[in-house]
């Protein structure tokens, strides 16, 4: 299950922030990150979309490349609906997918770093800590089978990487406790 979507997109074009900021449901303080970004989170988005000067957007917080690509594209046609940007037609990249599923069995984490050259140090982080190479993704284990997979780039990755992780962890499993 994904649980947050990175995804970024270009207006190609400069956004005044100040003029931006009296947009309604946009968030800009010039406190926060010198005021160099503005946020946009309408009651109809999914997630939330940082704005730049340069006309860099990012999309945070969606569930979906849909959405993502829905709450970018909602970004643009505001700023363009009050005369910020010119019309423009924008295609989401995504960045990052962070994703959470659930092992059918308890992991034994010390068996897995052991076998699987994962960092497991109980005293610092209570996970598992592995870092695949194809696709690239970092994976945080816990003994409660919650597992976190950071880093992948597309849909397909993210089944490739849940489906190799649950094979591998199970056959980790060497008999009982």
């Amino acid at each position: 299950m994904i649980v947050n979507l990175v995804a970024t997109a270009s207006l190609n074009q400069p956004v005044d922030l100040y003029e931006a900021a009296k947009i309604k449901h946009t968030i800009f303080d010039q406190e926060i990150y010198g005021g160099r970004v503005a946020y946009l989170k309408t009651p109809s988005m999914h997630g939330k979309v940082a704005i730049f000067p340069s006309g860099k957007l990012i999309s945070l917080g969606t569930k979906s490349p849909t959405q993502a690509q829905e709450d970018l594209q909602t970004t643009a046609n505001i700023l363009t609906e009050h005369g910020l940007i010119k019309n423009t037609r924008i295609t989401a990249e995504i960045r990052n997918i962070v994703a959470v599923l659930t092992l059918s069995e308890p992991p034994r984490l010390e068996e897995i770093a052991e076998k699987h050259s994962a960092i497991y140090e109980p005293d610092q982080f209570p996970a598992a800590i592995m870092k695949q190479k194809f696709p690239k993704a970092t994976i945080l284990i816990f003994n409660s089978g919650k597992t976190v997979i950071a880093g992948i780039k597309n849909l397909n990755e993210l089944k490739q990487t849940s489906d190799t992780l649950k094979r591998t962890l199970l056959g980790t499993r060497s008999g009982p406790p």
